[in-house]
């Protein structure tokens, strides 16, 4: 591990991720992040593992970026103590506040059904994802729901965890260590801090909150999340089976209860 993002969700991870990328660098973001690793997250998370399985997991990874790894962002530090931190910012806690609040308000209005709380029962995977977005949003947020089940948003919780995380950063990082970064400010100082030479494009702008082709968007082609949808069907169509069958017993005791019962007579003889 080289480098550790500990900057928030809407800090410009995306972006920074592409820019890394960029440069030379394996990175994981939260794609990767659950994708192939969402059990070992939880299970540390639960408390039921250490971090070592996690950390050895990420030993051949250049660079971790976004939720869950950016507010575990210390645990990785204590295990890679070598690594760079590179805190991203927004202009403003207020300016951070409305990006977050807006890319919930987009999957809100795109994405979320009504039935949302229920697919954990038909999804071993979506029971797991619950938990560990449960833990981002605790961290993150200080809300204990997650993000789909909020009925009151209290801003002064969301900035106080925003500003508490960007301090602990800055006091607990060597200053030789750390690159404080708003995305905005383009290659100069991150290719400095990183001694790489700069790269002849744009620095990349991904990920605008409230804009189509956005995370929420790009959340769906997932395998995690195809994965979800692959186990809910076959739940589904298990439960339909069951009930087709269970229908179809019933019909046939009522309408032919001589043959129901020479039926049941065969089953306790086999």
């Amino acid at each position: 591990m080289q480098i550790i993002c500990a900057g928030f969700p809407k800090t410009g991870t995306k972006s920074m991720a592409m820019a890394l990328r960029e440069l030379g660098y394996t990175v994981y973001d939260f794609e990767e992040h659950i994708d192939f690793h969402l059990d070992k997250f939880v299970d540390f998370m639960d408390g039921v593992t250490d971090s070592a399985e996690l950390m050895e997991a990420y030993k051949d990874v250049d660079v971790c970026v976004d939720q869950p790894t950016c507010t575990m962002w210390h645990i990785f530090f204590k295990h890679y103590p070598n690594a760079k931190v590179i805190l991203m910012e927004r202009d403003s806690s207020e300016a951070w506040f409305t990006s977050y609040k807006k890319m919930i308000d987009y999957y809100m209005a795109n994405y979320h059904v009504w039935y949302e709380d229920y697919l954990p029962l038909l999804s071993k995977t979506q029971a797991t994802m619950n938990k560990m977005s449960q833990q981002c949003m605790i961290k993150s947020t200080g809300s204990s729901k997650n993000f789909w089940q909020l009925k009151h948003i209290s801003k002064e919780s969301w900035i106080y965890q925003y500003e508490m995380h960007n301090a602990a950063v800055k006091q607990l990082v060597p200053a030789d260590q750390l690159l404080v970064f708003k995305v905005g400010e383009g290659w100069d100082r991150l290719c400095s801090f990183l001694d790489k030479p700069i790269p002849d494009k744009p620095f990349p702008r991904e990920n605008v909150a409230g804009q189509a082709g956005n995370i929420v968007d790009q959340m769906q082609e997932f395998q995690t999340f195809k994965k979800v949808i692959n186990e809910v069907r076959k739940s589904l169509f298990i439960a339909g089976s069951c009930l087709t069958l269970s229908v179809g017993i019933g019909v046939l005791a009522f309408v032919r209860p001589k043959i129901f019962s020479k039926v049941i007579s065969l089953i306790k003889l086999w």
